[in-house]
């Protein structure tokens, strides 16, 4: 009986060791409270630490690659020359004649620094804004042998572009015109003819819109100073027509090579230029050669680099 009763124990003990040993383990969730940081404003590359409460602490560390974007100082550098291959100098007046200050680009042609020649020059109103178109368009057609090479010299102000505007309503006007010739011919050509290989024989004044006018008032009141005139869009009303007949009552000889032109759209400024163009016929001056071309397509702002091409061309066509 008793050898019985431990033969049962000793089999109860074999099956509870079998069954602990191949029993599965048992997987439990547990909810682990996190402590997170947050980081909303990241100026540079940062390194985060994310803290994790856990029954033994565990610390885990993440770098973060952030793109930030910095302000960035340009430095600019100063370029000598408008166009790679032709210099220009700029140059500072103060006008006894108007009160005014200038600021002059003097644009030299290609073979400047080759030759011991002196050269035309083509004086341009509106410097701020024509000089480097005007010396580019008479270095490729010189390029072309269509003109000579030329000496730009643009007329500035220097400042802003509304300032430029203001000013040269200022010089250009009927009213200011007077004291703006008169710097050009008693201040600044002598100053370029003394300075540059310039011939004082060739001059050329190119002007659009107020310039042209201003042109045309330089062609019935200093025909000596500019053998050439190129005017662009002149708006000036009848004012002009009204300059030639005034100057016809005293002159019969202009020799001058004007070349007047206007947009086919410029609508305010044509009635002006033809009323302009019908006041030279009758006055029928001698030595004076004229061009006066409708330029079609265009209007008062696109007609600008067409005639000063086209104008150039023409007045050196004798040359």
């Amino acid at each position: 009986m008793f050898k019985k009763k431990v033969f049962v124990l000793l089999v109860l003990l074999l099956v509870l060791i079998v069954g602990c040993q191949t029993a599965e383990p048992e997987t439990v969730e547990v909810e682990v409270p996190v402590e997170v940081t947050r980081i909303v404003e990241v100026s540079e590359q940062v390194e985060v630490t994310r803290v994790v409460e856990v029954p033994e602490e565990v610390e885990v560390t993440r770098v973060v690659e952030v793109e930030i974007e910095v302000p960035v100082e340009a430095e600019v550098t100063e370029v000598a020359n408008v166009f790679p291959s032709m210099t220009t100098e700029v140059l500072a007046y103060t006008s006894e004649a108007t009160g005014r200050d200038y600021t002059v680009y003097v644009t030299l042609p290609l073979s400047y620094g080759m030759t011991d020649l002196n050269y035309p020059v083509v004086y341009t109103t509106d410097g701020d804004f024509y000089t480097l178109p005007t010396a580019l368009t008479a270095g490729m057609v010189a390029f072309g042998q269509e003109m000579p090479e030329v000496i730009t010299v643009g007329i500035g102000y220097g400042g802003s572009a509304m300032e430029s505007l203001q000013r040269r309503e200022e010089d250009m006007s009927p009213e200011g015109s007077e004291s703006f010739l008169q710097f050009l011919q008693e201040e600044l050509i002598p100053d370029i003819e003394s300075n540059y290989r310039a011939d004082p024989a060739v001059r050329t004044l190119a002007g659009h819109s107020l310039g042209g006018a201003f042109s045309l008032y330089a062609l019935f009141n200093a025909p000596e100073t500019f053998g050439q005139i190129v005017a662009s869009s002149p708006s000036c009303g009848d004012a002009c027509a009204e300059l030639g007949s005034a100057y016809a009552a005293e002159n019969s000889a202009l020799p001058v090579r004007l070349y007047v032109s206007v947009g086919e759209l410029d609508e305010p400024v044509l009635p002006g230029v033809d009323s302009f163009a019908e006041s030279l016929e009758a006055s029928n001056f001698e030595g004076l050669e004229v061009e006066r071309p409708i330029l079609d397509g265009e209007t008062h702002l696109s007609a600008q680099q067409r005639a000063y091409t086209s104008g150039l061309k023409w007045v050196f066509a004798s040359e």
